[in-house]
């Protein structure tokens, strides 16, 4: 595991139990999620294609969550699970009662709600 990644881990665990919310910058387009986090960890990935994203260690999230929809309608999280590529991390950093992952393609801002 990337050794930026074990400071996210824990402020993770941290906040098992509680609401995160999630928000996702990638190529100019912004994705919401809001999640209760129940469980969290890193996985590989052996799936084909999620959202162009081919194998590689992921970060997975795992609880009930909502995609945030533009107009502020709220979508059930496909398999209560948000997904962070992390094989092109860049940096991950933590402030408080937020976390920020940057991968070569996105950035991923985590804060307590």
């Amino acid at each position: 595991m990337n050794e930026q990644l074990q400071p996210v881990m824990d402020w993770l665990e941290a906040h098992i139990g509680g609401q995160l919310h999630i928000r996702k910058e990638e190529q100019g387009d912004t994705d919401e999620v809001k999640l209760k986090l129940e469980q969290k960890g890193i996985h590989e990935d052996h799936s084909h294609a999620l959202d162009d994203y081919t194998g590689g260690p992921v970060l997975y999230l795992r609880g009930e969550g909502r995609v945030i929809q533009p107009n502020g309608s709220e979508l059930p999280l496909p398999q209560d699970t948000f997904l962070i590529p992390v094989d092109e991390l860049k940096q991950a950093r933590i402030d408080g009662h937020s976390i920020s992952v940057e991968t070569e393609r996105a950035r991923y801002d985590i804060t307590e709600s």
